[in-house]
């Protein structure tokens, strides 16, 4: 058995300790978080350690980590959660429900997260820190970099390419070979058939790259 910190209590974070519940193969011995979100003790139960206090306490050397925060916490957070983690030695696991299907060797590297009833490609591969919500498909031969969020019930083509720190939200369809560059955000139930450029937004079907407020800029 893993013995396992997860760090975020955010919705996500609490959902993903429901869903390891239920599975053997780890225990959840506390959540950490950043001082100003540890207004109590204890979360849904469980210790709630500041993360500044948290291997003095759990040492990595013993623990491992899952470090959660859901995509409209925005990308730039997440991927400093995941770094500051790795600074302190921990070692992160990547989580898989057993209802997903994997379509053969997937090649990921940690801290990916995969919700129940999604479907991956075979040949497919991805990096760190990327976050599958329920229902997603995504075809043969993907290639996704790392801190990416798919939502809830998005349909991604075979031999697509997506890069790091990409929102795609739920309900979205790309079709087959189309590149998403790095820090693309497309919006709820679009349809992607042209590739994206970086540090952009679109939405509709078909997607057409929209204007991205001031204070959204990357």
């Amino acid at each position: 058995m893993i013995d396992l910190i997860i760090y975020g209590t955010g919705k996500l974070g609490q959902m993903m300790y429901y869903l390891l519940l239920e599975n053997p193969q780890y225990k959840v011995v506390c959540f950490s978080a950043d001082l100003e979100y540890c207004h109590k003790d204890t979360l849904l139960s469980l210790p709630l350690i500041p993360f500044n206090e948290i291997e003095r306490m759990y040492p990595s050397s013993r623990y491992k980590m899952l470090t959660v925060l859901g995509g409209l916490g925005g990308a730039e957070a997440r991927v400093k959660m995941f770094n500051r983690a790795k600074d302190k030695g921990y070692e992160h696991i990547n989580y898989i429900h057993p209802s997903v299907i994997m379509e053969g060797c997937i090649e990921m590297g940690e801290n990916n997260i995969i919700f129940p009833y999604s479907i991956l490609g075979f040949s497919g591969k991805m990096g760190n820190n990327n976050i599958f919500r329920e229902k997603v498909y995504i075809g043969h031969d993907f290639e996704m970099g790392s801190h990416n969020f798919i939502g809830v019930g998005c349909n991604i083509g075979g031999e697509s390419k997506i890069g790091n720190c990409s929102y795609i939200a739920m309900g979205t369809t790309i079709t087959n070979n189309i590149v998403i560059q790095e820090q693309t955000f497309i919006g709820i139930g679009s349809l992607v058939l042209k590739d994206t450029e970086k540090n952009s937004k679109y939405y509709g079907q078909p997607a057409k790259k929209v204007p991205i407020p001031q204070g959204e800029r990357g």
